[in-house]
């Protein structure tokens, strides 16, 4: 049996049901949480375990009954499992993003979105403050106190499959002992998960960042729309999931610069919806430094659109890297949006995402990650 530690995300789903077509019936996934319903997981059969039953003796002593242990991105609580489980315990840590760039001395934020970042820890009430405070002190001193330097998580780490191969040379070059190897995984395939429609694009609206997190710099990415014609287009802005205030402050920003063609998407919605709206976006406008919004650039792609990225965002590099036609922020003009990608183009895109997200190639990427950490001895 493999084990999955998982939290409540839409990419559990797409998880299972891909270790389940490779390894039936042999995977058990749990949460630990003391939440009732979940918000995003919604076929995966779910164990859930509070944190304290989760690191007691006798849920680590029974890892040993597993094959090897999947970590579906790197939490505290998960760092605490490694630190205390036994050294012949195996692990693959699935990487998301935000679970090993805060680990990275890497400028993440823009001058305005950090100013509005403080803005908006300055405006936080006291008591909500003091809280937060106290929580952060019992997790770092007492929960978690044993996983506060990462690396010693990492050591009892076998494997490491991050979004992009890229985002393993970051870490390795801010660790010079980082242990764990490389191994080549990812989430949701084009035909199950990301691309459940045949669509292609409907409009020429343009489609600004991910979700409400200051990664986006959206702000920046705002100004620099606003030096653009953009005629009758609409900004479309997910921001249906991140800080609520940080939500807030762009659609007041958005709406300000561009009224009523600003519309946000503030609630989560399934992927048929969500594809549906997106699609009448022509352009697509992701101002990360960071890797992020890959599956929202991952559908764009395919459905035509142009891409627009920070060039130092390393999606960005992988892309250029495997030949695809996308453009850095600087190419944002108005002869570029105005012009769409030639069929050729788009067919040239299709046949990248294909090579990496295909439905066949994850399940080759799953087989030969449970192959390889059935090897470890």
């Amino acid at each position: 049996m493999i084990l999955h530690i998982a939290p409540d995300d839409k990419f559990i789903d797409m998880a299972y049901n891909m270790f389940e077509k490779v390894s039936p019936n042999n995977n058990e996934f749990i949460v630990v949480t003391k939440q009732k319903k979940f918000r995003y997981i919604k076929t995966t059969p779910i164990t859930k375990i509070s944190h304290f039953e989760f690191l007691s003796k006798k849920f680590i002593t029974s890892l040993g009954r597993y094959e090897f242990i999947v970590i579906h991105s790197l939490s505290d609580v998960a760092k605490q499992l490694i630190l205390k489980s036994d050294d012949k315990i195996k692990f693959v840590w699935l990487g998301w993003g935000y679970d090993y760039y805060c680990y990275l001395d890497k400028k993440l934020l823009f001058e305005k979105t950090l100013y509005l970042q403080e803005k908006i820890s300055t405006q936080t009430p006291i008591r909500k403050k003091i809280l937060q405070k106290t929580k952060n002190f019992i997790k770092e001193n007492i929960l978690y106190r044993d996983a506060s330097e990462p690396i010693k998580a990492f050591k009892k780490i076998n494997f490491f499959a991050p979004v992009l191969y890229e985002d393993y040379l970051l870490l390795q070059n801010k660790f010079s002992k980082f242990t764990p190897q490389y191994l080549d995984w990812n989430y949701g395939t084009l035909e199950d998960d990301l691309i459940k429609q045949d669509l292609k694009i409907s409009g020429r609206n343009i489609l600004l960042g991910n979700s409400a997190t200051f990664e986006n710099n959206h702000i920046e990415a705002i100004d620099l729309l606003c030096k653009l014609n953009l005629e009758n287009r609409k900004i479309i802005c997910p921001l249906s999931y991140g800080s609520e205030e940080y939500a807030k402050e762009v659609i007041n920003y958005g709406k300000k610069k561009f009224g009523d063609k600003f519309e946000p998407l503030v609630d989560f919605m399934k992927i048929e919806e969500y594809n549906q709206i997106i699609s009448t976006c022509s352009i697509v406008v992701m101002n990360h430094l960071r890797q992020q919004a890959v599956g929202n650039i991952i559908i764009m792609m395919y459905f035509g659109a142009k891409v627009f990225l920070n060039k130092e965002n390393p999606v960005y590099k992988f892309f250029k890297n495997n030949g695809a036609i996308i453009f850095s922020m600087e190419e944002l003009t108005n002869e570029n949006i105005k012009t769409e990608l030639t069929e050729y183009e788009k067919n040239i895109n299709k046949e990248i995402l294909k090579k990496y997200w295909s439905r066949d190639v994850i399940l080759k990427k799953t087989k030969n990650l449970i192959e390889t950490m059935r090897k470890i001895v």
